[in-house]
């Protein structure tokens, strides 16, 4: 088995996730560290245009998003197990972070510290959601943000007093860990949890794992892996399977998020298409052939313009 290779840097609360994550299960990784803001040449060199962190390297394999990448460590160590436990909310919780209250934490978070963050920062957040950033309209958003996430933190409150630990129940699942590096990080804005004694104990439960047993790795070092390794095979699609969007394996597609995406397109020989999963087959002059992989949810994919 490919050590896990975790292309990230240490402020990115997506990476928090998947750092807790790897030291829950325990797994041994491989830490690249990335630029916070673009150009990133040693990662676009790998993944063909993505350019959000964190990106999860298998030898020739690169998954991007983290909610594919807690999959595929998922697969990897199923034990101890982070999947939904049913009858649970997991899934729900996981995608309403994701979609909402992530975007209130960040609110919060970018207003209080937006005076540490230099021009080229902002700059460059503000090219990937494709709208400007202004320094005294995100001071100007601290009060609602404040009481947007407050609301909504006494919410999750509410769900773990009492309750069996965890959001999935009696072990943390995925939903635990994208509820926990969303709030990591508006901690890190110096948001206040002391009112929600409930949530500050389940998040030092989650801190407490760790990152687990790691090494530094260059991106040399990445790339040159990838170069000499072979992508995984890939599952043989059902013969009688046509994806509703009616493009079909082999077709030259482009693929980018849906939020956040701008300047992160990546166009290649589509090799996986399914509900979940989406695969991209790229030659890149520095890593070789690349299989680059997405989750469905989130992505947009079309056939490629032709040259």
């Amino acid at each position: 088995m490919s050590t896990p290779i975790l292309h990230h840097y240490p402020e990115s609360p997506y990476a928090e996730k998947i750092r807790t994550l790897l030291g829950y299960k325990g797994l041994p990784w491989r830490s690249v560290i990335v630029p916070r803001i673009a150009p990133k040449p040693d990662m676009v060199a790998l993944t063909g245009g993505y350019r959000k962190v964190p990106v999860l390297q298998l030898g020739a394999d690169v998954y991007c998003d983290t909610r594919l990448i807690a999959l595929e460590l998922e697969r990897l160590a199923p034990t101890p197990a982070a999947s939904t436990v049913s009858p649970g909310w997991n899934d729900v919780v996981e995608h309403w972070v994701d979609l909402n209250l992530f975007g209130k934490a960040v609110a919060y978070t970018f207003g209080v510290a937006v005076d540490h963050f230099d021009d080229a920062f902002l700059a460059d957040r503000a090219a990937l959601r494709g709208a400007p950033l202004d320094r005294a309209a995100l001071k100007a958003s601290v009060p609602l943000a404040a009481q947007e996430l407050a609301t909504q933190v006494a919410w999750i409150e509410r769900g773990l007093a009492g309750g069996p630990g965890f959001v999935n129940g009696v072990r943390p699942g995925s939903g635990d860990f994208t509820l926990y590096s969303t709030l990591w990080f508006a901690r890190n804005g110096r948001f206040d949890f002391s009112r929600f004694p409930a949530t500050a104990a389940w998040m030092e439960r989650l801190r407490a794992f760790g990152h687990g047993e790691h090494q530094p790795m260059s991106a040399d070092e990445a790339i040159a892996l990838a170069a000499a390794a072979t992508p995984a095979a890939l599952p043989l699609p059902a013969s009688d399977q046509r994806d509703p969007s009616g493009i079909e394996l082999g077709t030259q597609v482009s693929i980018t998020p849906e939020l956040l995406g701008h300047g992160t397109t990546v166009t290649g020989s589509l090799v996986q298409l399914d509900a979940q999963r989406l695969a991209v087959s790229l030659d890149t002059e520095r890593a070789g052939s690349v299989h680059v992989h997405f989750p469905r949810l989130g992505y947009r994919i079309k056939k490629a313009a032709q040259a």
